[in-house]
């Protein structure tokens, strides 16, 4: 496992939406070249049997095995507090990103203000390709919009996606200067690469940005929308339903993926 190679991580938690999850971190791999991992935390709690746990991952990774003919399946179980799990994901085992069902999401999500690597949430089962081919990247006044453009990035290099770069709008002028700079920013690494792209003007302040994004994702049908969680939600937050637990409740088949606007996470190595 510890041989330097970025891998999909895949959250298995054997519940009944684990197998369409694992379907994503497929896609992901053979999209992005890179080498897919089975993980599970074993919970103590429930008493759960570490060889057990390891016999049941190697049986679905010897069946996904032929998906992916150029790249190694993985699986591993650990048991060591969640925290310490998530620093040996990243530092140790290379997680590049943990895809999970959006039914962990209650779980997974208060560990995301300790990961340096994103987490995905899904849910489709249909065109699950088709997904990946339009993104969705909120750009207002944070330092994070240039890191969720460059997550877009991409799937936009490697599985030719479309990139809708949503943009605030802000009354006051130093505010929209600084959604212009990252703006700007983004388009001129989008530049360097050959994947379509296109600014949508979103009318939205950066306050109600994850919203109007989530309104906007929707109507793609299909697709993936990026965003940065706060970790410090208010209740104007909660009111509006801006949570980062709210928008993955009310995103239908939509993939989303939440950035920790805190950290730096590990970068996609080509």
């Amino acid at each position: 496992m510890e041989n330097g190679e970025q891998k999909i991580f895949v959250w298995c938690d054997f519940s009944a939406e684990m197998d369409n999850a694992v379907l994503h971190g497929v896609t992901l791999a053979m999209t992005l070249k890179k080498e897919l991992c089975l993980f599970h935390h074993l919970d103590a709690k429930h008493h759960e049997n570490i060889e057990i746990a390891e016999a049941r991952l190697s049986g679905m990774a010897s069946k996904i095995a032929p998906l992916l003919p150029n790249y190694p399946v993985k699986y591993i179980v650990l048991q060591t507090p969640v925290l310490d799990t998530l620093k040996d994901l990243a530092q140790r085992y290379e997680c590049l990103v943990l895809v999970a069902p959006k039914t962990a999401s209650a779980k997974l999500l208060p560990l995301l203000e300790y990961s340096l690597f994103p987490f995905l949430f899904v849910s489709a089962r249909a065109n699950i390709n088709d997904v990946y081919k339009r993104v969705v990247v909120p750009i207002g006044y944070m330092k994070k919009s240039k890191d969720l453009a460059l997550w877009a990035s991409y799937l936009g290099r490697h599985n030719g996606a479309t990139v809708d770069l949503f943009v605030a709008e802000e009354s006051g002028t130093a505010d929209q200067n600084t959604v212009q700079a990252n703006l700007f920013s983004v388009q001129r690494l989008f530049g360097k690469f050959r994947f379509p792209f296109q600014v949508v003007e979103s009318h939205s302040a950066t306050w109600r940005l994850q919203r109007a994004a989530l309104l906007h994702s929707l109507g793609l049908k299909q697709g993936m929308l990026l965003i940065a969680a706060t970790f410090s939600t208010t209740f104007i937050d909660t009111l509006l339903g801006l949570t980062e637990s709210k928008v993955i409740d009310k995103s239908g088949d939509l993939s989303i993926m939440c950035i920790n606007s805190r950290r730096d996470f590990y970068t996609f190595c080509c």
